[in-house]
């Protein structure tokens, strides 16, 4: 088998809007030899809200119901060559707390929709899209 180009875990706080928004996506976007899946820093709920669900069936034909949140650090993190935080806060916490190399963090700023209008959630997959194409770009 192949070694995949890049293996990348896209990390937000709950696992429920930001995160799987962006792994949907980068299913959809990337590279089929670059992996990557989602995790949250503290996952509360079973399963993406119906904003997120909704917003990524009707923008982008991605089906995401079936994505149960996870916690990083139930997650093997040596199998993953990059570690995307969805904001600030959840980059330090990536790198002080569950000490993931600064080499291999990436921070994007995104605000987090939970609880917002369905135009809210709309426009953060807009911003990840945009964020997961630049990945394309290097």
């Amino acid at each position: 088998m192949d070694k995949l180009s890049l293996n990348i875990l896209f990390v937000c706080y709950g696992n429920i809007c930001r995160s799987p928004i962006a792994e949907g996506l980068a299913r959809k976007i990337l590279d089929s030899r670059t992996h990557v899946e989602s995790a949250g820093i503290l996952p509360s709920r079973n399963r993406a809200p119906d904003e997120t669900i909704e917003v990524m069936q009707d923008e982008f034909g991605i089906d995401i119901s079936g994505h149960r949140p996870r916690y990083v650090m139930d997650i093997d993190v040596d199998r993953f060559d990059t570690f995307i935080a969805l904001d600030s806060y959840i980059y330090d916490c990536l790198k002080e707390d569950h000490r993931i190399d600064s080499g291999r963090l990436i921070q994007w700023n995104i605000d987090d929709p939970f609880g917002s209008s369905i135009d809210t959630y709309r426009e953060c997959a807009f911003d990840i899209r945009r964020c997961v194409q630049g990945l394309c770009r290097g």
